[in-house]
């Protein structure tokens, strides 16, 4: 269900975006966007200390750059989006075997920009605020390991059930790069979570946050 919902708002947000653009490009050229790739998850903190090694996931976006001037030689901008990205870490226990926390997000990125106009491409510089919820995941592990009050990791528990406790809503900063050329893109961003995962339930003096390095490919409408 709550699949379904994620999809029927991003189906809704393009159509919106597209119309708006459609409507007063010749003011503001409004440009809506959608772009995908490789994410890089990892946790800040004592979680994700010496034995982390990363868990390699992906994103899909959509989203618009409205701009603060009229015609297409605006230097600044707001990037509203809407993300479906996958976040976590995977820790090597040695002999033991590794753990990996996967987690699946919906979150929304507002980043302000600065747009370096080129001859026939631009580069566009941001930092913004996103706010995330949880809709997914799960922790897995080799066979016998285990984690808080005895749930092994072979039953794969929910990241945002009881076992777990992932909190679901998640908010933090955004630092994002796009190099802009015709009707493509690529792009760089980084995600900083500021909510702890998890206290007292991976480990027993949890400061961890989660960060999201991401890479990605995209088309400009």
């Amino acid at each position: 269900m709550r699949q379904r919902i994620s999809i029927l708002m991003v189906v809704c947000l393009f159509f919106l975006a597209k119309g708006m653009a459609q409507r007063d490009s010749l003011a503001y050229h409004l440009t809506p966007f959608v772009k995908g790739g490789i994410t890089a998850g990892l946790f800040e903190g004592e979680v994700g200390n010496n034995n982390s090694v990363g868990r390699t996931g992906f994103h899909i976006d959509i989203g618009l750059q409205v701009p603060f001037q009229r015609g297409s030689q605006y230097q600044c901008c707001l990037i509203p989006s809407l993300r479906f990205i996958t976040k976590g870490d995977t820790w090597d226990m040695g002999e033991s075997g590794r753990a990996s926390l996967n987690m699946q997000y919906i979150e929304m990125p507002v980043d302000f920009a600065y747009r370096a106009v080129m001859k026939k491409s631009c580069l566009l510089v941001g930092v913004g605020v996103y706010l995330a919820y949880g809709i997914g995941g799960r922790m897995t592990g080799s066979d016998g390991l285990y984690i808080y009050h005895g749930y092994r990791l072979k039953n794969q528990p929910a990241a945002f059930g009881s076992e777990i406790g992932i909190p679901r809503w998640d908010w933090g900063f955004n630092w994002m790069t796009d190099y802009q050329i015709r009707h493509f893109s690529l792009s760089a961003d980084i995600d900083f979570g500021l909510v702890r995962v998890a206290p007292g339930r991976l480990d027993g003096n949890n400061q961890s946050k989660t960060v999201a390095i991401s890479l990605g490919i995209g088309y400009i409408f």
